[in-house]
């Protein structure tokens, strides 16, 4: 029975709309006194549920001399409500389909003039970033940290940073903690240079290309990430790399 009255509940119907339901299938035509006691539901309950049953399609009434008996549609109905359900949100997903360009010129009319702050966190949300950054239309620019806590982020789906740093190139400025291993040199696809982590010590990973900010950092082992969407923050912190770019020094690694 619970079985049922939970397969029922996933076609919008209370448990108490499911007992009253049920008690009618197994009686059929009956009297609302009836169905009550089948049921377990008071009598003044049960006429309320008989009436939203009937507003659903699943009962229906008729006359026996001067007595009013109530009987449960078939269960098949419930398929034919399952396939109006399905049509309804086709229809809706089609309508949708149809007016999503609006609702994205909006939505990027509004990022345009706006700043917009993303947040995220968990190796789903490095993937999610990641995705992003391997749309960059042009050059990336990193501030990068190599710490305890930038060398364990870089091993959150490793295979899938390696393979994001062969496709994407920039310009790296990374400070080193002392004790901490160097990272691999990719010639090939960035050029990097180092400050010296004892006199600019920070921690984290950030990046920045077209319009966005993505700062990546580990906190209590999980990885978070920030994005911040703003043509304004972007060229504000590209003159700030580059400005530090002029003084750091080459990277010999």
């Amino acid at each position: 029975m619970k079985d049922l009255i939970t397969r029922l509940a996933e076609y919008g119907l209370s448990e108490k709309e499911s007992l009253v339901y049920l008690a009618m299938l197994e009686l059929g035509p009956a009297s609302v006194q009836d169905i009550a006691k089948k049921a377990g539901v008071n009598r003044a309950t049960t006429y309320v549920m008989i009436e939203s049953l009937k507003r659903r399609g699943l009962m229906s009434t008729f006359d026996k001399g001067r007595k009013t008996f109530f009987v449960a549609e078939s269960p098949e109905h419930l398929k034919r409500l399952s396939e109006t359900e399905l049509r309804a949100a086709e229809e809706k997903a089609n309508r949708l389909k149809q007016s999503l360009p609006l609702f994205m010129a909006l939505f990027n009319s509004a990022s345009a003039s706006k700043p917009m702050v993303r947040y995220y966190e968990g190796e789903e949300g490095v993937s999610t970033c990641r995705a992003m950054i391997g749309e960059a239309t042009g050059e990336v620019l990193n501030f990068l940290s190599r710490d305890e806590g930038t060398i364990a982020l870089s091993k959150v789906n490793e295979s899938e940073r390696l393979d994001l740093a062969g496709r994407v190139h920039g310009r790296k400025i990374i400070a080193i903690k002392p004790g901490m291993p160097r990272p691999k040199h990719n010639a090939a696809m960035w050029l990097e240079k180092t400050i010296p982590y004892d006199k600019y010590p920070f921690t984290g990973d950030m990046l920045f290309f077209d319009n966005k900010i993505i700062i990546f950092f580990m906190q209590e082992e999980k990885p978070y990430v920030f994005v911040i969407e703003s043509q304004e923050v972007y060229n504000m912190l590209k003159t700030m790399f580059e400005v530090v770019w002029q003084t750091a020094t080459p990277y010999d690694g």
